[in-house]
């Protein structure tokens, strides 16, 4: 399914920084695509499975959530490494790549995992 990715800051993620950010809770607070309930259901996704998530730039795959604010067509990722797998380098002259706007690939992934940001770095960059 061909949805809209916006990325930002969630207070869940500010907390989880305090564990440090290869902790099990930060990972738990940013690898995460919340959807809306209507698109979760055509998909045939629950609270909690796994989805990968593809953009032009990257593929990661993150836990389902329901979106707070229904929004159907748009996914939120927190901002961060997982989403920056799906984010561009350009930065059409402004010095920032574009974190709102992306077009993304939803589609069920129940068999792979999310990954640590350890593995997300070496599979990701090969660090």
């Amino acid at each position: 399914m061909k949805l809209i990715l916006i990325t930002g800051t969630s207070l869940a993620q500010g907390q989880a920084k305090e564990f440090g950010k290869l902790s099990s809770k930060y990972r738990d607070s940013c690898a995460v695509c919340e959807m809306d309930e209507v698109d979760m259901k055509t998909l045939g996704v629950e609270p909690a499975q796994n989805v990968r998530v593809k953009s032009k730039h990257g593929t990661v795959v993150l836990r389902a959530a329901k979106a707070r604010e229904p929004r159907p067509g748009v996914v939120f990722i927190p901002a961060g490494p997982w989403a920056n797998v799906l984010i561009g380098t350009e930065t059409h002259g402004t010095g920032m790549p574009l974190f709102k706007g992306v077009e993304v690939e939803v589609e069920s992934s129940l068999s792979e995992k999310v990954l640590d940001l350890k593995e997300l770095m070496e599979k990701t960059y090969g660090k």
